[in-house]
C-alpha cells in the first residue's frame, strides 16, 4: 500500500539496480517509480510512447 492509500504490486525491487526506488505497477496497470522510504511515487513524467502497457 503507498502512502496515498492505492495499492501496487511491486515489479522490481532489486536494491542493487534501484537504491532508493521500487518500481511499481499500480491497480490501473500503469507502471510507475516509489520512493523506498515514503511510499510515495515519483512525479511522471508523460511521453507519448510511454502509458498503460497491459
Amino acid at each position: 500500500t503507498l502512502s496515498n492509500g492505492e495499492q501496487a504490486t511491486v515489479v522490481s525491487g532489486d536494491i542493487n539496480l534501484y537504491k532508493y526506488a521500487l518500481i511499481v505497477e499500480l491497480e490501473n496497470h500503469d507502471v510507475r517509480v516509489v520512493d523506498r522510504e515514503t511510499l510515495t511515487l515519483a512525479k511522471a513524467n508523460p511521453h507519448e510512447n510511454l502509458g498503460n502497457h497491459k
